[in-house]
């Protein structure tokens, strides 16, 4: 049974992650603090024979981008909490005998808010046309100075029923107050729960490396994700959010996360043969309802 050494372990997606590979894998997880089950990285940089242990690493700390207004501390905290423990990581392994398999979270927002992309985009590292872009171009080229075996994993928005950017999509809906955001035209990139925790499982089982795209084959327009949410909960969507409402009460956040979108197409796991369990939008969503 394979080790594994996993960050931002109080995550949205580590937490499920271990709970569904608990059978599969022995967890280390790493917190920032001290506490029952969990390690700090000074605690684990100490035990030599734990670090010995450690089969694959895999990178999910950072505070969650889309939570609220990006003030200049908090843009500060979302950067500082990304780079920093993944410069911590790649040190203490690059120093270690045994290189791990590292496998370091990024997303799709690195990606050009025009055209299609997918893993052979090139990306200019040197420039930032947005703090989305910042955010995740500062992230890899950290995880790019690991000497072993390394996968960066662009995500999406990830979905499930019961938590994450899902669960407050819903809301409105259920208020009878849902509708478009704006134009409704901005392109919508997503994958299932259930998807990007097996795509993980896939790349560590198949050891694969590089970058990979975790996002389903199917993109939408938040005005197709809104018309579906509708139909699927027999709820109306007749209202609309207008731009400017969106950069009042978001600031930033918004016009980058909620106005603009990205198409970003999972060229390497469908190469690689990843089973999709969920390649549509309606075929996630009504999952939800079952």
């Amino acid at each position: 049974m394979q080790t594994i050494l996993i960050t931002g372990s109080n995550g949205f997606i580590a937490t499920h992650f271990m709970h569904y590979y608990a059978h599969k894998y022995n967890f280390i997880c790493i917190s920032h603090k001290s506490q029952p089950g969990r390690l700090t990285l000074e605690e684990l940089a100490c035990d030599t024979s734990m670090l010995n242990r450690i089969d694959v690493v895999i990178n999910l700390a950072g505070a969650n981008i889309g939570d609220k207004r990006w003030s200049k501390k908090r843009k500060q905290q979302i950067i500082s909490s990304r780079i920093t423990t993944t410069q911590k990581l790649v040190q203490m392994f690059n120093a270690t005998t045994k290189k791990p398999h590292f496998i370091s979270a990024s997303a799709i927002g690195i990606y050009d808010f025009d055209g299609t992309h997918d893993e052979d985009t090139v990306i200019d590292y040197n420039n930032f046309a947005n703090f989305s872009q910042q955010v995740t171009k500062l992230w890899e080229q950290t995880a790019f100075a690991y000497n072993g075996n390394l996968t960066i994993t662009r995500f999406a928005v990830v979905l499930d029923k019961n938590g994450g950017a899902f669960k407050r999509m819903l809301l409105p809906f259920l208020y009878g107050i849902g509708g478009k955001i704006a134009t409704g035209q901005q392109q919508f990139c997503w994958v299932s729960l259930t998807d990007a925790l097996a795509s993980i499982d896939f790349i560590i089982q198949h050891k694969l490396y590089g970058v990979y795209n975790i996002v389903a084959p199917q993109v939408v327009s938040n005005h197709t994700i809104t018309q579906t949410i509708s139909k699927l909960w027999h709820r109306p969507s007749f209202l609309t959010m207008p731009r400017w409402l969106v950069k009042l009460v978001f600031g930033q956040m918004g016009e980058e996360l909620l106005l603009n979108g990205t198409h970003v197409y999972p060229k390497r796991l469908i190469a690689a043969k990843f089973p999709f369990h969920y390649p549509t939008l309606v075929s996630c969503l009504e999952q939800f309802l079952n």
